[in-house]
């Protein structure tokens, strides 16, 4: 299967390229299933700019442009804190 590139936007992210972020409650978009973007290990990101950062993922259809993923959807360390 192939890999797509997503765009992410998260306002005032903070994050830097090579981070790794995990994300939770996301609805499955563009061939994306939630599984395969909550997926424990997380993804490694590239820094855009202050409010967007990219990441590839596997066996979507990423049509250009396409927007979805929910309005709850949290990103974070793929380790929370105990």
């Amino acid at each position: 299967s192939s890999s797509a590139v997503i765009t992410v936007l998260e306002p005032s992210h903070g994050r830097a390229s090579s981070d790794t972020v995990r994300f939770r409650n996301v609805s499955s978009f563009d061939g994306f299933t939630s599984t395969i973007l909550e997926k424990a290990e997380g993804y490694s990101i590239t820094k855009v700019n202050d409010d967007t950062y990219t990441f590839s993922a596997s066996s979507g259809t990423a049509t250009s442009g396409v927007k979805g993923g929910g309005g709850r959807v949290t990103a974070g360390p793929v380790t929370l804190g105990t």
